[in-house]
């Protein structure tokens, strides 16, 4: 295959494919709002926005959004410091010291906690799944 072959090749499957390994996502895709179960039901928990160069993170308390907290990419050392553990494979997030919302490739597992969606809340209490709506 040639070189320009090739590179086209792995932007398509780099497309197509969320964060194998090699494959970064850009914190934008992070941008939106994220549920949580709550006894079977998906609940609004977490919106994040994007306002110029800088990223928001909106936590919803039953009915109304709290005030933001400005956040910041995560990468996998930023994510050990909240988790206090080693994380293994690719992963995009937006957080700040204490909490981040990640993005991985599904099937993603740490201990045994499995991500089937694809993006998870990382914090000292352990990985929670987010429903990306």
């Amino acid at each position: 295959m040639k070189p320009l072959a090739q590179c086209l090749f792995l932007i398509a499957a780099c497309s197509l494919l969320l964060i194998p390994a090699g494959c970064k996502t850009s914190p934008d895709s992070l941008v939106g709002t994220y549920s949580v179960k709550d006894g079977g039901i998906l609940r609004e928990f977490i919106r994040i926005e994007r306002s110029g160069d800088k990223y928001l993170m909106f936590e919803k308390d039953n009915r109304k959004w709290l005030e933001p907290q400005e956040i910041a990419p995560v990468d996998e050392e930023g994510l050990e410091k909240i988790l206090a553990q080693p994380v293994d494979g690719s992963a995009n997030g937006l957080g700040n010291e204490s909490v981040a919302v990640v993005q991985v490739k599904k099937g993603w597992k740490m201990d045994k906690f499995e991500s089937t969606t694809g993006f998870w809340l990382a914090s000292a209490l352990g990985p929670l799944e987010l429903y990306k709506n």
